[in-house]
């Protein structure tokens, strides 16, 4: 017996000290460690500054509890998100009419099955010598009673100058949700489930006209040089984290380093996303793209690092746009129904301070920002068919990049043809 536990304590050391997914995952259960990351997104058409009116309406089947907390949320959210916008109870420069279009909320009985193992009885059995002896019988699986549950929420977001004028806005999103949830651990209320539907249904709307915030779950590396340090990041004590990191000497081995690297990329992510000057947004972005790029070129085969590569890549292109908007923002007026301000197709085709004949070549960021925009993949393609000029990055750290954000094999081919 003693031989069999010392057997299995050593296994558990083995099993222990093997690596799993890299650096990122630890232990006998592969436990990882993750924390919430929420980057600013643009907005499909951004809001002039100025004082807001919001109208709230409802068109669907939602009760009056949503449509008060829709209205509470809607004007929090606005004005959170931008800063240049002042929400106001009586008039305002512009008008915002949210409509709820669409309401459901629907749950149904089911059975799911649940993989565990479970004892449920014994049996005789007879060994080699012919001594009776009673055996365990277990279940690895079985069903057990559930409830589905699925809702829908719609809203449309018209925006127009109190002066009158053109239409600044018209979008519509709708948030969707299906969970099954065991009958024994407690599904959640019908109350939750609705706040739930309309708090995201609110933050994609409010998202459609302002800078939005959409959370994102990051993995941290675990390796033996900065896993002690990531309570800090889980605490969002993001500057202490970056310091620490900082102050940990460089592993002699790159592939192992590459997970230091990685994390001190993360660390400026974070910060980047909650600084509110531009400048210092900018800065930290930089910062995490020097890291993050350095860390793949010692870790290439790091699916973990090639992820957050394309998430880096892709917010540093959300922030330049970003700017981009406030840009155009300033020129629009308030008060002058006159002056109508370009329509979101031109003014997302051509780039503010470049003059019309010269010919911006077309590289990676633009083929993941058009992915991430939701293009398909013929009008992708055909968007790297027609532009003028390209400048592609296919070699193994530029398609692993592409390949982690779901750019298909079909439109890396379109570029590789664009390329020769």
């Amino acid at each position: 017996m003693a031989k069999r536990l010392a057997f299995l304590s050593l296994g558990l050391v083995i099993l222990g000290s093997i690596p799993a997914a890299g650096q990122f995952r630890r232990g006998i259960l592969a436990e990882s460690t993750e924390i919430t990351l929420t980057p600013i997104t643009p907005p499909a058409t951004l809001l002039p500054a100025g004082s807001v009116g919001v109208e709230v309406r409802n068109s669907s089947t939602a009760s009056a509890r949503i449509v008060d907390r829709f209205r509470e949320l809607i004007s929090r959210q606005l004005s959170d998100n931008d800063s240049r916008l002042s929400v106001v109870d009586q008039g305002g420069d512009l008008v915002i009419v949210a409509t709820l279009i669409e309401w459901s909320e629907s749950r149904r009985n089911s059975t799911k099955y649940v993989s565990e193992q479970r004892q449920i009885g014994t049996r005789q059995v007879r060994d080699k010598k012919g001594n009776i002896k009673h055996e365990p019988i277990y279940e690895y699986g079985h069903n057990e009673p559930s409830v589905v549950i699925s809702g829908s929420a719609a809203i449309r977001v018209e925006a127009r100058r109190r002066a009158a004028g053109p239409p600044i806005a018209d979008e519509t999103v709708r948030h969707s949700i299906q969970e099954e949830h065991l009958v024994r651990e407690g599904p959640p209320s019908r109350d939750a489930i609705e706040d739930q539907l309309i708090d995201n249904a609110v933050r994609k709307a409010a998202g459609r006209v302002s800078p939005g915030r959409d959370p994102i779950r990051v993995l941290l590396a675990r390796s033996d040089d900065v896993d002690r340090l990531n309570g800090l990041a889980q605490s969002r004590r993001w500057q202490e984290w970056l310091e620490a990191l900082t102050a940990v000497k460089p592993n002699g081995n790159a592939k192992r380093d590459s997970y230091r690297l990685h994390n001190l990329a993360v660390a400026n992510e974070a910060i980047a996303y909650e600084a509110t000057a531009p400048e210092e947004q900018a800065a930290r972005l930089r910062e995490a793209s020097r890291f993050i790029m350095q860390a793949g070129t010692q870790n290439p085969d790091e699916k973990y690092i090639a992820e957050s590569q394309a998430r880096i890549h892709t917010g540093n292109g959300n922030y330049v746009r970003l700017a981009e908007l406030y840009d155009q923002a300033k020129s629009m007026p308030l008060t002058s129904p006159t002056t109508s301000r370009p329509s979101p197709a031109s003014s997302r085709s051509a780039a503010p301070s470049a003059p019309a004949s010269a010919a911006t070549p077309m590289t990676n960021k633009d083929v993941v920002d058009l992915k991430v925009a939701g293009l398909d993949d013929e009008n992708l393609i055909a968007a790297i068919t027609d532009a003028k000029a390209v400048n592609f990055d296919l070699t193994p750290a530029g398609l692993k990049v592409l390949l982690t954000a779901k750019v298909s094999n079909r439109v890396i081919s379109a570029m590789r043809g664009r390329s020769q």
